[in-house]
């Protein structure tokens, strides 16, 4: 049941943004306003948008906004008001003083209806899809506490992370220990993703504990999806198929590749490489044709987290492959890992080699 006092609250939001935007709108018969009793905040976005530092791909891609929605919930977590903007839009809003909370999601789906969300609860536990992320569009989530005082007009930046974790890698060199297979053409066909999970919650990431073990939640099974199970809109954000590079000691392919994923927070303690099916970490998967046979070499991605890139400065073949894309074969690559693992907007100088 909305109280009389909430009802006073929603008929105080004020829509002034510079953008589209609309307002939870009070019952006709709520006609009053108590105005020496409000404050106004102009509320912009922060955190990919001032602090990426991406050379390739180009911030845009990573960092581009489409569309986003606010929402001002009180202390008992029920919503005020909400609004919507456009890219490098601010949104203006007045609300009764007091303590609240500020949320905005970025780049949300068109089946998001913003007015239907009235709990900061509903907004934190809504499910997104891996679907729902494209190059340029990729979702966002973002909170932050705001105090309002009679009178008072302030500035608000809501600093949003993406949903998604960034994997990849921007060098691939060939230095067979085998002079058998040194002799074979080399060549590189494709890079991808495996065992990704499909759906992430907007306030928090699941645990691995949350994870579901049922296939149908995962995508990428174990291999390269069956041509049946494609979702385009996926595939294209964790694989780059048909590369086609040859490598060779001297010439190793430096075409950087990169990919985006949402968290997969199994530890490597509970990874395995069964047969039958049961919930893994994910991993970043090599195609490679060494004369006519065709080998997959894989790196384990750590537990995950949002918004943190998981980076293979460079990958080593020392030996043949597997022949199936889940089994690994020890030794077969060196990894020199940088900056694995980092919050995704700041500059770190981080090296390991595993």
């Amino acid at each position: 049941m909305k109280t009389h006092k909430h009802i006073l609250f929603l008929l105080a939001a004020t829509v002034l943004a510079c953008g589209k935007e609309s307002t939870l709108l009070p019952p006709p018969e709520a006609s009053t306003a108590v105005s020496d009793a409000t404050g106004t905040v102009n509320i912009s976005l922060g955190g990919p948008f001032s602090a990426t530092r991406t050379a390739n791909p180009a911030s845009t891609v990573e960092s581009g906004c489409t569309r986003w929605a606010l929402w001002i919930f009180d202390a008992a977590g029920d919503g005020v008001v909400y609004g919507t903007g456009g890219a490098g839009e601010s949104i203006r809003k007045t609300v009764l003083v007091g303590s609240y909370t500020v949320i905005a999601v970025v780049n949300y789906p068109l089946s998001m209806v913003p007015a239907s969300i009235t709990t900061k609860t509903e907004l934190q536990n809504r499910v997104m899809q891996l679907a729902d992320n494209a190059a340029g569009s990729m979702l966002m989530y973002g909170e932050t506490p705001l105090e309002l005082a009679s009178g008072q007009t302030v500035s608000c930046t809501v600093d949003v992370r993406r949903l998604v974790a960034k994997v990849g890698v921007k060098k691939v060199s060939v230095a067979f220990e085998n002079p058998y297979l040194a002799a074979k053409t080399t060549v590189l066909e494709a890079i991808y993703l495996t065992n990704l999970y499909r759906t992430c919650r907007l306030g928090e990431d699941y645990s691995a504990g949350e994870l579901l073990p049922g296939e149908a939640a995962w995508y990428n099974v174990m291999g390269w999806r069956p041509a049946e199970d494609a979702i385009p809109a996926v595939d294209a954000l964790v694989g780059d198929l048909g590369i086609q590079a040859t490598l060779t000691p001297s010439a190793p392919y430096t075409t950087p590749h990169y990919f985006y994923a949402f968290p997969n927070a199994m530890p490597a303690g509970s990874d395995n490489h069964d047969a039958v099916w049961s919930k893994r970490s994910t991993r970043l998967v090599l195609q490679v044709a060494v004369g006519s046979n065709t080998y997959y070499y894989q790196v384990q991605v750590p537990a995950m987290g949002r918004n943190r890139v998981y980076m293979a400065e460079e990958i080593i073949l020392k030996k043949a492959g597997s022949l199936d894309p889940e089994l690994d074969i020890p030794g077969a690559v060196d990894v020199v890992f940088s900056a694995a693992g980092i919050n995704w907007d700041y500059d770190v100088n981080v090296a390991e080699i595993s």
